[in-house]
């Protein structure tokens, strides 16, 4: 049950009525106190003085036993105030003379103990009377009687009270005023602007404290309760604006400031409703950058932070007033393009945005060259909700990606199948690394002129359900969802695996080759993963050569430079693959570290009639003294002509398809001598 409310100025009132009645009563009992012991005092002199007065005249009427002038003198007394008897005695105590007041009313039995409390000490004074002039032998006075005077102190207490009564009804008058006085006292200085301030409280709006500030009294404003409501002004000042930034953080990205997702999700929906209306047409673009990554594993997230802000800006700017940029996460943007009516207009502004974004970015030292993948999809084509339309342009986006970088592409429903079965494969990809379902081929690398197996390349395979799933429909997933890096590990792990029981079962082993994809090159333990693999199978360095795609190694040059410095030094051999099919700088290449240069297959695949970049790379080889091997040799004419000009190493179908590992070292392995003396392959 809800208590009922009390109002603060009736318990303030109750509160001084009862702190001044307790103040009065506590007065009037010491003023009754004081009274009692004023009229006991008064009593007892005016006793004395009254004995002092008749003593003598008391005296001559007992010595001259005159009966008249006793009579006259002790009647005399019946005069005096409270006096209700006197009586004259000899020495025996018989009556000489005796008076007494008329009888008086009988008093209450409480009164009379009341009376008898107070004053019953004083209810009776004697003297004794002594012969005028006269001592003894001794020196002694003679008695010759005794005057008694008997009080009523009954009268004395009535008289008492009476006065109280009249001190108690004046204490009461003030301290009713008193209470007025303070009640309205308190009331105007305490309790009204208190009371202000309650109502004040209760009009605070929760969503805006600041607007309802607590009026501050004029009166109280250098006291407690002016300081009290300073400070809690100050609260709700800072709550309003705490609450401000929450509502912000809530809708803004706290790093870019643009719009995050929920509120895009709200924009999105207000704007389908104006399209349902108007009958029209939106597009939604889902931008992510390419290589981000990049920039936050060699320059720092710092770097990173500032580069998304800068590309945030750039968006805005590139989008003007055809649209809203939101931050969905990380360097993945939503543009909502409701000034765009055709698929022709979103390509021609995507266009531009591409063009905007690519504006290279000067990060202190360090010049980034952004780039991005943009997928389109449009209202209500294909999706008439925000979920559906943001799901939609990401798998537009994923799309564009798979062709290069800076490309766009259209939403198309085909796209949805192609999404779901890279979910379902890379759940799968998970599973296979988890329960050992990839394993290893072996493609052996020969000397063109001895036809000799020198080394072989690692090539990673997945068994699933009964059969082998080739790298391409895979291996794209794994880069794409980051499995890549510890799909790596373990081909790292398995050939170092390998190589030892080459060892132990041969007494002879091959190096082996093992492919590193971009984004383990990116990887900051890659270095850390090889020499401990390594160590821990008691592997050579000079029995693994790690082979780097010459697009990995553009992507940061000089981190690129360090890691291979890194290997290297530690006796691991570097291959470059898929050399000229990048963009590579001959005077980076000359400081790379690299051991091996590897002919891309495409180059060989023309020889000998196109022969101009394959004789290029086989002389700049040359030069640098690199090891050069051909990959994707499949013909005698095409070995012919790396035999005449030079070339070391052959690799290709020609020889051999990668083979699993018992048949690998059944044909190459199992038939060595135990000499170490190299396999020679026949040609066929």
């Amino acid at each position: 049950m809800k208590e009922r409310f009390k109002s603060l100025t009736w318990k303030q009132t109750i509160l001084v009525v009862s702190a001044t009645l307790f103040f009065a009563i506590t007065v009037f009992i010491i003023e009754i106190s004081i009274l009692v012991m004023q009229a006991r005092q008064e009593l007892s002199n005016t006793q004395h003085e009254l004995l002092d007065s008749v003593e003598q005249p008391a005296t001559n009427a007992v010595w001259a036993l005159d009966n008249v002038l006793a009579s006259q003198t002790i009647r005399g007394l019946l005069n005096v105030e409270y006096v209700d008897s006197a009586v004259l005695k000899f020495e025996d105590l018989s009556v000489f003379v005796s008076v007494n007041k008329p009888a008086h009313s009988e008093t209450h039995a409480y009164f009379k103990a009341i009376s008898a409390l107070l004053f019953d000490d004083k209810k009776q004074i004697s003297r004794e009377l002594f012969r005028p002039f006269y001592l003894d032998s001794k020196g002694d006075k003679e008695l010759i009687g005794t005057l008694t005077i008997d009080y009523d102190t009954q009268q004395l207490t009535n008289s008492l009270f009476l006065s109280l009564k009249f001190r108690l009804i004046a204490t009461l008058i003030r301290a009713f005023l008193l209470t007025l006085l303070l009640s309205v006292v308190f009331h105007r200085f305490l309790t009204k602007p208190i009371a202000k301030i309650s109502t004040a409280i209760d009009r605070i709006d929760p969503e805006s404290p600041a607007k309802n500030l607590l009026p501050i009294n004029l009166s109280h404003n250098n006291d407690e309760l002016g300081h009290v409501t300073s400070n809690l002004n100050q609260i709700l000042i800072q709550l309003d604006n705490t609450q401000s930034k929450l509502r912000k953080m809530a809708t803004k990205d706290p790093l870019t400031g643009l719009p995050n997702r929920a509120l895009l999700l709200e924009t999105i929906a207000v704007t389908i409703q104006r399209a349902k209306q108007q009958q029209s047409q939106f597009v939604l673009l889902f931008v992510d950058l390419d290589r981000f990554k990049n920039v936050n594993d060699s320059l720092g997230h710092e770097f990173g932070d500032q580069f998304l802000v800068r590309v945030a800006r750039n968006l805005e700017f590139a989008v003007g007033q055809k649209g809203t940029v939101a931050r969905l996460v990380g360097d993945e943007f939503v543009i909502l393009a409701d000034g765009l009516k055709s698929p022709a207009q979103a390509a021609e502004f995507v266009n531009k945005i591409i063009k905007q974004l690519n504006t290279p970015m000067q990060l202190n030292e360090h010049t980034v060259h952004p780039a991005a993948s943009i997928g389109i999809a449009i209202y209500p084509d294909d999706g008439l909700n925000a979920d559906d339309l943001i799901r939609h342009a990401d798998i537009a986006m994923y799309s564009a990606k798979a062709s290069g970088s800076n490309q766009w592409a259209y939403f198309k429903p085909q796209m949805t199948q192609k999404a779901a079965i890279r979910l379902r494969t890379e759940a799968s990809l998970h599973y296979a690394l988890k329960n050992d379902e990839f394993l290893l081929h072996f493609q052996p690398k020969v000397d063109i002129k001895t036809g000799k197996i020198v080394s072989c390349e690692a090539l990673i395979r997945w068994f699933k359900d009964g059969q082998l799933i080739s790298p391409l429909s895979f291996i794209p997933v794994a880069e794409d969802t980051g499995i890549i890096i510890d799909i790596g590990r373990w081909v790292i792990e398995q050939s170092c695996k390998v190589i030892r029981d080459w060892q132990r079962r041969y007494n002879y082993a091959i190096p082996i080759a093992i492919n590193v994809s971009p984004l383990q090159f990116l990887d900051q333990g890659l270095v850390a993963d090889i020499k401990q693999a390594a160590l821990r199978y008691q592997v050579p360095a000079e029995m693994l050569e790690i082979e780097i795609t010459e697009t990995a190694l553009m992507e940061d040059i000089e981190s690129a430079i360090t890691k291979l410095h890194q290997l290297r030094n530690e006796g691991f051999g570097i291959a470059v693959d898929d050399f000229g099919t990048g963009y590579s700088s001959l005077s980076y290449l000359r400081r790379l570290p690299i051991t091996t240069m590897k002919i891309d297959r495409c180059f060989v695949s023309d020889l000998p009639e196109e022969s101009a970049i394959a004789s290029t790379i086989l002389i700049l080889g040359q030069q640098l003294g690199l090891k050069i091997v051909a990959e994707g040799i499949e013909n005698e004419r095409q070995l012919a002509w790396l035999q005449t000009q030079g070339c070391q190493i052959g690799q290709g179908f020609y020889f051999s398809h990668p083979l699993p590992i018992e048949r690998f070292e059944a044909t190459y392995l199992a038939k060595q001598e135990t000499t170490k003396q190299e396999s020679k392959l026949e040609y066929s």
